[in-house]
Formats: structure tokens, sequence, C-alpha cells
């Protein structure tokens, strides 16, 4: 049974706010399918990409090298 700081750092990662490797270490867990079946045990759905720094400037990169390729081949 999970306390309620775990169960907390669960539906934080399910919801995005937490990354896989802080979820795993917060909630105790050995990997990263211990944290997959923690969430399934939980009722909780599988994540969300975590909204990090760095998450963000890769969907700028790809935004910046696909939209150009986009409109190129829309017209």
């Amino acid at each position: 049974m999970l306390d309620v700081a775990q169960r907390e750092t669960l539906q934080a990662y399910s919801e995005g706010r937490l990354g896989t490797r802080q979820a795993i270490e917060r909630a105790g867990l050995d990997g990263y399918g211990d944290l997959l079946i923690a969430l399934a045990q939980n009722d909780l759905p599988l994540p969300k990409p975590a909204d990090t720094p760095e998450r963000r400037a890769n969907v700028e990169r790809a935004r910046a090298i696909l939209q150009p390729r986009l409109r190129k081949n829309g017209d």
C-alpha cells in the first residue's frame, strides 16, 4: 500500500508535472517498470510528457524544422 506522498508522486507523474527519474526516486521504486505497475495498481493513466524546459526546447526545435517543410509541401 502506498503512503500519501507516494500517491501524490504518482499522481504528479501521471499528470506530467514530474519527470520519470524524479517520480521513481520520490516514490522509492526500483525502476521504470515498477513505476508503470504502480500507476496501473492505483488506477492512474499513463503519464503525459513532463513540462520541462528541455521538453519545451525540443518542441521548439522540432517546430522550427518541421513547420517550414510542412508549409512548402502544402503549397
